[in-house]
């Protein structure tokens, strides 16, 4: 990679003193041996005008495109073949590979550059097919030339090895788009792409996840192959969609605060030109001023460099890797819309020196570290200006000097409605708070099924006419829950019935004679046996076994409960439900440690082992803060505790 980067660093020095007429020139000239192949394609156009420039785009960009070979590559794809074809959960599927000796060693890999490799034959079938698909789909009139190039004529999606893709994935999907063929919406591939990922996603055979190995693109097999993390999942539209003239691609934020992690999800234009989006496996595609999540920047891959980009930042070295070679665009204000911000941040908010040249940074953080995500369009005397800026995020001040991060100034959040800072000061007086959850309540998304559940008693095992002991009005925002019951009435059998349409989703039930026992009432466990995941793992027993990270998911949306049979008439002061949950609620018997960020750093609260779902903190008003669980786990995000809430940042 080291070569690689010494390369393209020299095509780019040439370039800067280049005017766009020697782009050409220069892409041929670091073609070395290969320049024979590439001219071959230049002559074979000469008498065709728009393929010949299609052929002018793909080579004077081919400089900055790359393959990853070697070995370690056919171990890589082995997890994700190994996930298309299996019912074993990610998880399984990575374990049984290890233990078979199978394991992926990126560092084994080796580069092989596009400009000296590529051939003639090659180029030429992918420039052929691409134009094929672009004149004869009745959406390809809505399609502009640069469009065209952009997001439908480039023969990678990736970093993958080459292939000739097209004509497969063309013959296998075409046929689905013959019966919108005769309707007028066929002129708009956003339509086009609605079918395909109606085919792609009908049958709940993408398996996403993020738990199987990160390494280079997986290539044009991740199209059967359906399964991966958010970037495989747009890999697959962008192959079948450019194989069928539509024009589409990878949108991505550097770094988003669900998940601590990069994002990337698939866009369409549509006959206007607008972007539509699209998270596969979720089948409906939306406007992208729909999206809602992070997203203080939003780029787009592109086959082309980013000349105006690398122009800005020839001069700035060290530059964060992100930045240095851009194959990418700005398309922030296509979501963010009228939110847009310009932002401008005073130089006497820096509480450090900063080198002549040196480029400064606003980043985000990723658990305690923090991310370059985006870099001044201009600075003057006294400010840095960022453009085209989405806020609600809180970001920070950093340089990047070749290895790591150095934060400069004070966290900030930025304010979306207008654009107003707020710095995270803390001060001298200091408050009590209560945390119960370690990570958002926004990534569990069963709670919200428990909403409409309720908690019933009978003196009948089938329950008839039943009465309500407790009725679940809002999502649970603790593990343990309690409820306590007045009355004298006794119950034999008491149960969690579950919401229509919510599986009946729950850890755990328990029943107390009275409301400071400690030990639960013990009977014969009773239910719907029967769970979705079809394997036992979920049935309904799991719901009095003292675990709390076990849970019951019926196997239908309605229909499902568990309940004791008491054995005889009892009477129940106290009760106490748990929601099925990822494990992000306090734990008990794990130990954490809560910090704060000051001066440039984080500063530790100190830790404690939990004796219960919840723990107790004095901690400086007007802080940044992060809980880390340090027996197991790593989601944990920032946040401030504010009028007795947890305020979250995504």
């Amino acid at each position: 990679m080291k070569r690689f980067y010494t390369y393209i660093t020299l095509c780019l020095l040439f370039l800067s003193c280049s005017d766009k007429n020697n782009e050409l020139e220069l892409a041929l000239h670091y073609a070395g041996a290969n320049r024979a192949e590439l001219e071959k394609v230049l002559r074979h156009y000469e008498g065709d005008s728009l393929k010949h420039r299609a052929a002018v785009f793909l080579i004077e960009n081919m400089p900055y495109h790359y393959a990853y070979e070697g070995k370690a590559l056919e171990e890589y794809k082995k997890f994700y073949r190994a996930l298309a074809s299996s019912k074993l959960s990610p998880t399984e599927v990575t374990d049984s590979l290890n233990r078979a000796g199978v394991y992926f060693h990126p560092s084994s890999l080796h580069v092989k550059q596009d400009i000296e490799t590529v051939d003639s034959a090659f180029l030429v079938h992918h420039i052929d097919w691409a134009f094929r698909v672009w004149r004869e789909q009745p959406w390809g009139k809505h399609v502009g030339f640069p469009d065209f190039c952009e997001y439908i004529l480039p023969y990678r999606v990736g970093n993958e090895p080459l292939s000739e893709w097209r004509e497969t994935l063309y013959r296998k999907f075409n046929p689905l788009l013959d019966s919108l063929r005769q309707l007028p919406e066929a002129e708009d591939p956003r339509m086009a792409a609605q079918v395909l990922i109606d085919s792609l996603t009908k049958d709940g055979s993408m398996k996403f996840t993020g738990l199987l190995p990160t390494g280079p693109s997986v290539g044009p097999e991740i199209v059967e192959w359906k399964a991966g993390s958010c970037r495989e999942m747009a890999d697959v539209l962008t192959y079948v969609g450019r194989a069928l003239g539509i024009p589409c691609g990878t949108d991505y934020v550097t770094l988003r605060g669900i998940g601590n992690e990069p994002h990337s999800w698939s866009f369409i234009l549509d006959r206007n030109g607008d972007t539509y989006m699209a998270e596969l496996p979720d089948a409906p595609v939306r406007r992208a001023v729909d999206y809602t999540s992070s997203r203080i920047k939003v780029w787009r891959a592109t086959f082309s460099l980013n000349r105006a980009m690398w122009k800005r930042l020839e001069k700035k070295e060290p530059l964060y890797p992100k930045f240095r070679y851009p194959l990418m665009q700005d398309v922030t204000p296509v979501y963010a819309d009228s939110l847009l911000i310009q932002l401008a941040v005073s130089k006497k908010e820096l509480k450090k020196n900063i080198k002549s040249g040196e480029t400064l940074y606003l980043c985000m953080t990723n658990r305690k570290s923090w991310i370059p995500v985006d870099y001044p369009d201009r600075e003057t005397a006294d400010s840095l200006y960022f453009d085209n800026v989405d806020g609600d995020v809180v970001v920070a001040l950093g340089t990047w000097d070749g290895e790591r991060t150095e934060i400069v100034s004070d966290a900030f959040l930025i304010d979306r409605r207008d654009g107003s800072l707020f710095f995270y000061r803390p001060e001298t007086e200091r408050e009590e708070v209560r945390l119960y959850y370690k990570y958002p309540l926004f990534h569990e998304y069963y709670l919200g099924r428990m909403v409409g559940g309720v908690i019933e008693g009978s003196h009948r095992p089938d329950f008839a006419n039943p009465d309500t002991l407790y009725r679940i009005t809002d999502a649970p925002q603790r593990l343990c829950n309690r409820f306590f019951l007045s009355g004298d009435k006794t119950y034999r059998y008491v149960r969690y019935r579950g919401a229509d349409g919510s599986y009946s989703d729950i850890s755990e039930l328990m029943l107390y004679a009275g409301t400071d026992d400690t030990v639960p009432l013990k009977g014969t466990v009773i239910g719907t046996p029967g769970c979705f995941q079809q394997d036992g793992s979920h049935e309904y027993t799991n719901v009095f076994d003292g675990n709390p990270y076990t849970s019951f998911t019926y196997k239908e949306p309605d229909g499902g409960w568990a309940g004791l049979d008491l054995g005889k008439p009892t009477l129940i002061r106290k009760l106490v439900y748990v929601p099925r949950n990822r494990d992000n609620f306090i734990r008990k018997g794990d130990r954490y440690e809560l910090l704060y960020w000051n001066n440039l750093q984080w500063h530790s609260l100190g830790e404690q082992t939990a004796t219960s779902d919840s723990l107790v903190y004095t901690v400086p008003r007007n802080a940044l803060l992060i809980l880390q669980n340090h027996t197991r786990g790593r989601d944990e995000r920032i946040f401030e505790y504010t009028r007795g809430q947890t305020q979250w940042f995504r």
